[in-house]
């Protein structure tokens, strides 16, 4: 549970008072009521006890959610309006480029609510899909409702296509209830069953996949798979790739936070088989790998990461390998000239390769917080800040940068329905790979 649900109920709050006396007064109007309790005692460094955690988990789960109080979360859920900046709507106009960074609105004139989304590309009709947030405001309680998808001929402009998998407001303790963290969709078709598997993953304290299937792929989607964890392994960021040859498939994902795994699928691509791969293992945060975007271009494997700073944005790293099934190695930053050290403030969700053009790979990206930018001095104290927690001999920080950490922007308390998105081409020079900025960019000054 949240900080802020423990607070919210009566009943759990006297737990949290009375485990964490003085508290409440601290974390109740800040960030901090988006945290775990658990996360809150490791920004504490000491302060809380482990024997403490375990006591007053113990007693949190003996306390049973009322019927009564479950409706009125979920009627309060149903009522809860969309933001400000969702439901506005402007005369729509039609887009001849790409404005990476810029409000993007679908062909009604609304933001497009597609994040941490992917690409997919069929009969002539390429889809955007991804986490809608419009209903996220960071207060309350909404984490994503459903996912959406959008449909193109151009990849310009984009005609809303609604929920092709719809919140479970039935069942609080559902993956998909609108205040579990749904994350990062990815969606293959699978050649075996003809099916369309969609593979999303829940952050948090479950840590796990919620898979779904479906005969199209705007649904509807019916779940296939809960509470997935492959190899007992707690889930983080992953992406999902489709060998063409082969038809074999593989994940990547963030392993207990401790890596990146890869992974062979099984031939109905709803489950993972064996291992196949470790890279970046032994890492802490904010140097431990998310974000995973995987392509491959001229026989090369690819697998692009971010660092580990929730929202705000960091370094990425790229790596390379000669196959799915082999480790891959680090071949450096691929934004090169960003003198940010924030991937031009974004994060990457996807690399799409666009089809009919010989070399053209788009970087699908997120500018999750556009309101908090990181320049090159923020990013080195978000940098020293997270890694003190770990490795306070080496990374020094001081009050004021620990008090500035506390006020940025936390995964559950932003405002995520207003995050833009970073649409950027790649270029090549043999095996590197690199990112450049552009105010603006067309597929049609490329082959």
């Amino acid at each position: 549970m949240r900080i802020g649900e423990i607070l919210d109920n009566e009943r759990t709050a006297a737990v949290f008072d009375r485990f964490l006396p003085g508290m409440r007064a601290r974390v109740a109007q800040s960030a901090a009521r988006g945290m775990s309790v658990r996360k809150l005692a490791e920004y504490a460094k000491g302060a809380i006890s482990e024997s403490s955690l375990e006591a007053m988990d113990a007693e949190l789960g003996n306390i049973p959610y009322e019927e009564e109080s479950m409706e009125q979360m979920t009627e309060a859920l149903k009522s809860q309006p969309l933001t400000k900046a969702a439901a506005e709507q402007i005369p729509a106009q039609r887009q001849t480029a790409i404005y990476p960074g810029r409000v993007w609105r679908d062909t009604d004139g609304r933001r497009i609510q597609a994040h941490g989304g992917a690409l997919f590309y069929e009969d002539g009709l390429y889809y955007w899909y991804g986490e809608n947030k419009d209903r996220t405001d960071g207060v309350c309680g909404i984490w994503t409702w459903g996912i959406r998808a959008y449909a193109s001929e151009d990849l310009y402009n984009w005609e809303d296509k609604g929920l092709i998998i719809e919140p479970d407001l039935t069942n609080p303790r559902s993956n998909l209830y609108p205040s579990a963290c749904v994350d990062r969709p990815h969606i293959l078709k699978c050649p075996k069953t003809g099916k369309y598997v969609c593979w999303i993953k829940l952050s948090g304290e479950k840590s796990c996949f919620v898979l779904l299937q479906a005969e199209r792929f705007l649904g509807p989607y019916e779940v296939a798979v809960e509470n997935y964890r492959p190899f007992g392994k707690e889930v983080g960021d992953f992406d999902l790739v489709k060998e063409e040859e082969s038809g074999k498939a593989y994940l990547f994902m963030d392993a207990d936070h401790d890596g990146i795994l890869g992974m062979e699928l099984s031939d109905d691509f709803l489950r993972a088989e064996r291992e196949v791969s470790g890279q970046y293992m032994g890492l802490h945060a904010p140097f431990c790998r998310e974000a995973v975007a995987l392509f491959e271009r001229n026989g090369r494997k690819y697998m692009l990461t971010s660092g580990m700073s929730g929202y705000i944005p960091n370094k990425s790293d790229a790596a390379v390998s000669g196959s799915w099934r082999d480790s891959f190695v680090s071949i450096g930053n691929p934004h090169p000239r960003d003198e940010t050290n924030s991937s031009y403030n974004s994060q990457i969700s996807q690399v799409f390769k666009v089809p009919g053009k010989k070399d053209l790979y788009i970087s699908i990206a997120d500018r999750w917080v556009p309101g908090y930018p990181v320049d090159a001095k923020r990013a080195d104290m978000i940098e020293r800040s997270i890694a003190s927690h770990f490795e306070p001999d080496r990374y020094r920080v001081s009050p004021e940068e620990k008090k500035a950490l506390a006020e940025s922007p936390m995964l559950a308390s932003a405002d995520t329905s207003v995050a833009d998105y970073v649409w950027l081409p790649l270029e090549f020079d043999g095996e590197r790979v690199s990112i450049t900025w552009k105010e603006s960019w067309r597929l049609e000054d490329y082959e």
